[in-house]
């Protein structure tokens, strides 16, 4: 009975496991070749069937099959494959982008019920978002892909492009689809440990391994810096995400409704979880927002996985989708974790005769850990690379690799490995990269910067300069510069050279020695204009204003003593010979005097909460605050001592603040005062800086003349706003051009006292007159207001400019046009 009993059992096992049919599978994109993940998979006619995991695959156990497989996904044509009777296949599905058209869902009458999931979610942020947890830590697997598509006919008819594909045809061609070539560019695989505390905010990574290919990367230090995960940030419980410098409200944000639209689809199961599964859509197409799926969990109304799109509506330059797919796991504690994360950005073709490019970014986290904050000083370099981070094997990558590379995929990098050794490939990545830097790489030395090769002015006539720098490959403690300029009407040959010693990477600490013989010009000084190098360039280029000889050698200390907290302290030796007519009255004795020598001891401080600083070859690089201002205080004293003749102290603050305004838009201020004490010339005074050429620029008061106005003390604040489409995008006619409103408003309070209008006299020795200096009526403010319109062509911008105020000053423009180009997203 027993015997028989177990027999029957077993054969209705065995029953069973014949009876049952496998069907597996993969979908992707059949554009990009990526996964699509959350997919219906369907037998036809039924209702089983199953979602894609976020890596695309599928496995189906049905007990009877169908005559066939159907896949489908919003925003893609609905696939459909026969199913051969076997009982184990394999069936993959190459979906075919369709045109994304969200149309609003209609109801009788009530509220939408979409309405109150997002209600719910909305009121429950504070519970899920990352940023509440104490501190947390993971470890990260990031990839990057970066491809050339939309390869035209054209395009590789160019000789350059032949030369290329010739070398190429041995090597597996990659396409999509529709068969469009895609020539990979760029591969890289990072792994790393992230942290992160709140109170105050703090991130690090730091990068254990990293590999890095592409076409122009000479050293891969620099790049593994940024292709970790600290610079793949996707937080949803956020109002408004920053993605490419642009500001996306997250359709969870507490404002929600003046942005968006929903409908509620359908209720599913996912990972075990009761979903509510919502379509959401912009209420306006050029917004800044997000079309696509969420998924909130019923019980909790957490956010459980999301896939957004930024449709090439939105008033963005160049890009045609931005495509976001996430999915979030809960941690110890309650808020929620993204656990992959991949993003697809693709930029369009210029012109029709040019190509296209698509980035792919694929992040996964796993080891979360919320644990107790780490001191502040732990976070003092947002990324640090281990000293072994490049020293790694191929066996290692296939170790630890949290997802294995796919076949595509380890063809793209034998197609980088490739491209990037083709002669006329490294000729032209080289050429943009010395463009770009102003450096061409020659061995251990950068030869440059290109803009110092050439001038022409009226007192040097054609000047001709050469200079280098040292890089990584010469040392990573020592930086060595040099520059050589000849003047061929003042026969004077200048020069610039210094000698840099790094103390300390981690904690950036510098030591440095610098001599100069220089021609600058009052208030439009080289060592103020550094970072600006078209303004500067345009305004030593034709007729120099207030020149003079300079020779100066400055002893500079610098040291970052916590997170975004650096000091410095100087010492600088100044000889001032003037080129134009100008004199001063000693102190003391009353004589004239036209030149004079100074010795300046500096310090200052420099606080940047939240700043994201990198270290790029030999140099501290910042990427800019996210959210905090940065603040500088800069004291400095002149010493009658050491060479120098005039004692004096100066004192300025600046503060800068980039403020997001939501749909209004994106301001930018800066405020900066100062105050010098002591009788002094006025070319150490401070000397507003104008503009009269043609161009645009964020560092001047653009209808203001050149040398018009000194101050010993001041108070100055430029203020930008970027409306980012936000008025022109109601006008039917131009929302299509996709302009942008800007609007500019600088405002100055300055004034001189009596004894520093005193020491500039009004006749030379001889009788002779002499130009005063120009001053502030410490009653009556410089103000001039702007507005213009930028995204002109995808390039230009133009700003139309207004002055209120001390229109009788001679030369005066009451109204000035100043144009620039430029290169947004």
């Amino acid at each position: 009975m027993s015997r028989s009993f177990f027999s029957f059992i077993l054969f209705f096992i065995c029953f069973q496991a014949f009876g049952q049919y496998t069907i597996k599978g993969k979908v992707t994109d059949s554009q990009t070749g990526d996964p699509i993940p959350f997919a219906s998979v369907l037998l036809k006619g039924t209702s089983i069937g199953i979602s894609t995991d976020f890596e695309g695959n599928y496995l189906l156990q049905p007990k009877n099959l169908t005559d066939s497989l159907v896949v489908s996904y919003l925003g893609y044509v609905t696939g459909t494959k026969a199913i051969s009777n076997t009982s184990e296949q394999i069936i993959n599905f190459q979906l075919v982008p369709s045109d994304f058209q969200l149309e609003a869902f209609v109801f009788e009458s009530g509220e939408n019920p979409a309405f109150e999931v997002i209600r719910r979610a909305v009121a429950r942020k504070k519970d899920f978002d990352k940023r509440n947890l104490i501190a947390y830590e993971t470890k990260n697997y990031t990839k990057i892909e970066i491809d050339i598509d939309h390869v035209s006919e054209e395009f590789t008819q160019r000789k350059t492009v032949q030369k290329v594909t010739a070398v190429l045809d041995s090597i597996k061609q990659l396409t999509n689809d529709e068969g469009e070539k895609i020539l990979p560019v760029f591969f890289s695989e990072t792994l790393s440990k992230f942290y992160f505390r709140t109170n105050p905010e703090l991130k690090k990574e730091i990068v254990e391994k990293s590999k890095v290919t592409g076409v122009g990367i000479t050293d891969g230090s620099t790049t593994s810096q940024i292709t970790g995960s600290a610079f793949q940030e996707y937080n949803f419980y956020k109002n408004w995400l920053n993605i490419l410098e642009k500001e996306f409200v997250s359709p969870i944000a507490d404002g929600w409704k003046s942005f968006y639209d929903y409908d509620l689809l359908d209720s599913v199961l996912v990972d075990g979880d009761s979903a509510y599964l919502l379509k959401v859509y912009p209420l306006r197409e050029q917004d800044l927002a997000f079309s696509g799926l969420i998924w909130i969990t019923k019980e909790t109304y957490a956010l459980k996985q999301v896939d957004l799109t930024i449709p090439k509506e939105a008033n963005l330059n160049f890009i045609e989708r931005i495509k976001i797919q996430q999915e979030l796991i809960p941690t110890t504690a309650g808020p929620l974790i993204p656990s992959k994360t991949r993003v697809q950005i693709k930029i369009g073709q210029v012109t029709p005769k040019t190509a296209g490019l698509l980035a792919k970014f694929y992040t996964s986290a796993d080891s979360v850990k919320v644990s107790e904050p780490a001191p502040t000083n732990f976070f003092n370099q947002a990324v640090v690379l281990k000293p072994d981070f490049n020293e790694v094997s191929e066996d290692f990558w296939k170790a630890n690799r949290q997802d294995p590379l796919n076949a595509e995929e380890l063809a793209v990098l034998q197609m980088v490995d490739t491209l990037k050794k083709i002669p006329i490939i490294r000729f032209y990545s080289e050429g943009l990269k010395f463009f770009a830097t102003g450096y061409l790489p020659v061995n251990k030395l950068d030869l440059g910067p290109w803009p110092g090769f050439f001038n022409y002015n009226n007192y040097e006539g054609i000047r001709l300069g050469m200079g280098f720098r040292t890089n990584l490959k010469f040392s990573n403690k020592w930086l060595l510069t040099g520059y050589l300029a000849y003047g061929f009407k003042d026969s004077e040959l200048k020069y610039t050279g210094s000698v840099t010693r790094i103390l300390d990477r981690n904690r950036w600490t510098t030591l440095s020695l610098t001599s100069q013989k220089e021609i600058d010009q009052v208030g439009l000084e080289i060592e103020s204009l550094d970072g600006n190098s078209i303004f500067l360039a345009a305004s030593r280029f034709g007729t120099l204003r207030k020149p003079y000889f300079t020779t100066n050698h400055r002893l500079e200390f610098q040291r970052e003593l916590f997170k975004g907290f650096l000091i410095s302290a100087g010492l600088k030796n100044m000889q001032f010979d003037p080129l134009f007519d100008f004199y001063y009255l000693e102190k003391g004795t009353g004589d004239f005097r036209s030149e004079f020598q100074s010795t300046e001891v500096k310090f200052g401080l420099r606080y940047g909460r939240d700043e994201i600083i990198i270290i790029n070859d030999n140099e501290r690089v910042s990427f800019g605050p996210s959210k905090w201002p940065i603040f500088e205080l800069n004291l400095a004293k002149g010493l009658n001592a050491l060479g120098g003749e005039i004692p004096y102290s100066k004192m300025s603050v600046y503060m800068y603040q980039r403020i997001n305004m939501g749909m209004l838009g994106v301001s930018r201020y800066e405020l900066d005062a100062g105050k010098v004490f002591g009788e002094v010339p006025y070319p150490i005074l401070k000397n507003h800086l104008g503009n009269e050429t043609f161009f645009y620029t964020t560092a001047a008061f653009n209808t203001m003349n050149f040398n018009e106005f000194a101050s010993d003390q001041y108070f100055s604040l430029r203020y930008r706003h970027f409306f980012e489409g936000f008025l022109l995008n109601k006008i039917p006619v131009i929302k299509k051009l996709k302009w942008r409103a800007v609007a500019n408003a600088n405002v100055l309070f300055g004034s001189v006292s009596d004894k520093n209008i005193v020491n500039s006299p009004a006749f030379d020795p001889m009788g002779n007159p002499l130009p005063k200096f120009g001053r502030l009526d410490p009653t009556k403010p410089y103000l001039e207001l702007g507005y213009g319109v930028e995204n002109i062509f995808k390039f230009f911008r133009v700003d139309f400019f207004h002055r209120m105020t001390y229109l009788d000053n001679p030369g005066a423009k009451p109204f000035s046009i100043k144009a620039s180009a430029q290169i947004i997203l």
